[in-house]
Formats: C-alpha cells, structure tokens, sequence
C-alpha cells in the first residue's frame, strides 16, 4: 500500500484501490496529485494497487489517474474533496474492465457502477 501520510489529525483519511480486472497484456496505471506523484504501475489481472492519503484542511485535494491497456486509454479523477461523499466509510474502489472504469465508494457490498469509458 503506497501511503501519503501515516496519521491524520484533524481531516479524514481515504484510502483509493485501484483493482485490474483486465486479462494479459498488464494493464498500466499511473496516479498522482499536485504534491504526490505514485508512479508507474504495471499490474497483473486482479492486483490492488492502493493509496491512503489525508484529505487538505481546505479539502481541495484531487487525485488523478491514466490507465493504458492494448490501444485503450483513459484518465478520470479518482479522488475530489468537494465529492469525497461518493467515497462511502472513505474508501473509493475501482475496477477497471474491458468496457470501462467502474466505481464503488465503501467496503461493505460494494455494488460496481461504470463511471468512465475507455478514450481510444
């Protein structure tokens, strides 16, 4: 698990899973934020590639993300302060499939919406 911080004390810590769920070729990911940059990421079919971070104090944090898979590409928002509610016990879950970017906000019964589709 990438960390940002290890404790926060006065905003909410999120955590942000980003989950493969694409067959061979690895699927390539890349996250980061004004201050953060996660890096480059090549992940087999179901890894987890997740980030805990505290939101800012004056909650403009964004995370952005690039995924590549084949000839397919897409960059989406993964995490707004102003729709950090989406991000149900602060938590933001991603799967990314074949036809799209779905999101589920919270761990318990997570109930996958596609939320962006592939720019090819």
């Amino acid at each position: 698990m990438w960390s940002t911080t290890t404790a926060c004390f006065i905003t909410t810590k999120f955590h942000v899973h980003m989950v493969n769920k694409l067959k061979s070729p690895q699927l390539r990911l890349h996250c980061a934020s004004k201050d953060d940059d996660l890096g480059y990421h090549n992940m087999n079919e179901n890894e987890d590639f997740t980030w805990h971070f505290c939101d800012s104090f004056v909650s403009n944090t964004l995370f952005y993300c690039t995924v590549q898979w084949k000839n397919k590409r897409a960059s989406f928002d993964a995490f707004r302060s102003k729709k950090s509610d989406e991000c149900a016990d602060a938590t933001c879950y991603y799967e990314i499939w074949e036809d799209g970017i779905y999101f589920a906000g919270g761990n318990n019964q997570r109930i996958m919406q596609k939320k962006y589709d592939w720019n090819n």
